[in-house]
Formats: C-alpha cells, structure tokens, sequence
C-alpha cells in the first residue's frame, strides 16, 4: 500500500490514480482524516451497489426475520427426493 500525505505535498489527481491502479492508495489529510483509494473491478461495483439499495436492504430484513428449520426429510419430500 502506497501512502500518500497531502499535508506535506501536492499530487494531481491522474498521478495519485495511476498508483492506484498498481496497489491502494492511503491518502492523508492534513485534517487528519484519511482515505483509501483503490482499483474497483466488477465485484466492487455490484458490492458498491447493492449497498446503496433500499430494496436489497429490506429483501435482507425480512430474511433475517425468518425463523425455524425445515428438516432434511421435508426438503426432500417436498422436492420429491
């Protein structure tokens, strides 16, 4: 992981995103806060996105409300197994 500390030096932003494609980037603030920027493929979108979703969000909500099991021989009855 490459650190990046902007208290002490400028960067363009194209500069710190061409590290970023090769490992993360820690940014540093002079404020003290500090960012991680890193490469998002695919999956990070999706991730990226379906944490944003209101829908995605109540389908887990009403899942974690479920409650029992079904034992193996329903399953399997009901499956015709």
């Amino acid at each position: 992981m490459k650190t990046i500390d902007l208290s002490r030096g400028r960067h363009s932003l194209s500069e710190v995103l061409a590290m970023a494609k090769n490992q993360a980037v820690l940014i540093h603030l002079s404020s003290g806060e500090d960012f991680l920027l890193e490469h998002a493929d695919a999956f990070d979108r999706e991730v990226a996105a379906l944490g944003s979703s209101e829908k995605f969000a109540s389908f887990l909500h009403s899942r974690s409300k479920e409650t029992g099991d079904m034992p193996i021989r329903d399953v399997r009855r009901k499956r015709g197994l």
